[in-house]
């Protein structure tokens, strides 16, 4: 299965599962009202807290009450206004969001998830004219398969947050086989799986994946890198909002921190293969125990090759000094605390190699032409006919209203 099936199959699940009771209003405005307040300011946190909570199905409704009860067909299958009241109330959008929208931004929002529906349920006729007909099994199936695609530290991430509801994966799969939206998504993965996917995952080749690669070949680029790995004493930096008390702790515990990584430096001066034990030993970043204070490639600016964040400039800073493979640095001071750095590769500016990026880049390809395909067949089927669409955009006397885009109710 193809990482858009995958996808297709796992949105539905994650609304599930990331779905929680909200608390009641009385509840937040107790706890929206911070102490010490006066009674107006009192009021408006009150006020604030209530404009937050979900708005109910009754204040949805009234807010579409310019959609009639029926907004398309679409041969002959109707898609309703309650179905669009049920999907913004399955997103929680607040009572403020919808207070606060213009009716002809409302409209244009509106307008744009009839049209999301209508090209849902050309799918969902698709799938079940094509034997996908939505059930449990289908979706245990397509569940089963898509778990085998995902790296294991995916899964594994997976099975800890379940593990915190009490549930195992099975448990999570049977819990979601069962709801009725999940189900048709399976069925539609499964259409797009043998319709689609397949067929062009055989079409995009090694030569196909080549091509792509050298006429784009800038996407690719790889900035000087260095990969190293630290010992870190935490200590927590002394702030202008600290108390006097505050202050005197954290400055005690910042000289302990002091002398212990220039213990650890010492240690190190002496014999510096013990780096990797220390790192173990000593070092209150997880990346200690876990691979010897290994830390993720990065740039002269601190960014990880990978995206997922960036390093305290002064951290990168002391680490680019860093003449060749084995050195390290004396202690250097950061927000976190104090550091020793090791430096364990570096890496010219260049190309990632096609090898590391071809698995990328074909899936890339694939889902890019499934979806540009799956798009054409959704247009080909409202070109026939059969499909009726009761208009309620906004009136000629709205379109004065500023031009900006329809505010993002869900």
């Amino acid at each position: 299965m193809n990482c858009k099936s995958i996808l297709v199959l796992f949105a539905a699940c994650a609304v599930s599962f990331s779905a929680t009771a909200q608390s009641s209003p009385s509840a937040l405005s107790l706890r929206g009202v911070p102490a010490g307040l006066g009674d107006e300011a009192a009021e408006a946190a009150v006020r604030r807290a209530l404009l937050s909570q979900p708005a109910t199905e009754e204040e949805v409704t009234k807010a579409l009450s310019f959609m009639p009860d029926v907004v398309a067909e679409v041969g002959g299958t109707k898609i309703t206004k309650k179905e669009i009241v049920d999907l913004l109330l399955s997103k929680k959008v607040s009572q403020q969001v919808l207070a606060l929208t213009p009716e002809s931004y409302l409209r244009t929002a509106m307008q744009q998830y009839v049209d999301q529906k209508i090209d849902t349920t050309i799918l969902k006729q698709k799938a079940k004219a094509d034997g996908f007909e939505p059930s449990e099994e289908l979706v245990k199936t397509h569940f089963d398969a898509s778990i085998r695609k995902l790296p294991a530290e995916q899964v594994d991430a997976l099975k800890d947050q379940l593990k915190e509801r009490g549930l195992s994966l099975d448990d999570y799969r049977d819990e979601i086989a069962k709801e009725k939206d999940i189900q048709e998504n399976a069925s539609i993965a499964a259409y797009e799986e043998k319709n689609f996917i397949s067929k062009t995952e055989k079409a995009v080749n090694d030569e196909a994946v080549e091509k792509f690669y050298r006429e784009n070949q800038q996407k690719f680029a790889v900035p000087e890198n260095i990969t190293v790995a630290h010992i870190l004493i935490q200590c927590e930096p002394v702030s202008s909002l600290d108390s006097k008390e505050e202050k005197e702790i954290k400055t005690k515990a910042d000289k302990l921190a002091k002398e212990q990584i220039d213990d650890i430096y010492a240690a190190l001066v002496k014999d510096p293969a013990s780096f990797d034990k220390l790192a173990q030993e000593k070092s209150n970043c997880p990346s200690g125990k876990r691979d010897n204070g290994k830390l993720p490639p990065f740039d002269k600016e601190g960014m990880l090759l990978d995206q997922s964040g960036m390093l305290d400039p002064d951290f990168a800073a002391a680490a680019f000094k860093l003449a060749k493979a084995g050195d390290f640095t004396k202690p250097v001071h950061t927000q976190f605390g104090y550091h020793i750095i090791k430096l364990l590769k570096q890496d010219p500016k260049g190309y990632l190699p096609l090898a590391k990026v071809k698995d990328e880049i074909h899936d890339y390809l694939v889902d890019k032409t499934v979806s540009e395909d799956i798009q054409a067949m959704i247009k080909a089927e409202r070109e026939k006919g059969g499909i009726k669409v009761y208009d309620f955009t906004p009136a000629k006397a709205d379109t004065k209203a500023p031009k900006t885009a329809a505010p993002s109710i869900l």
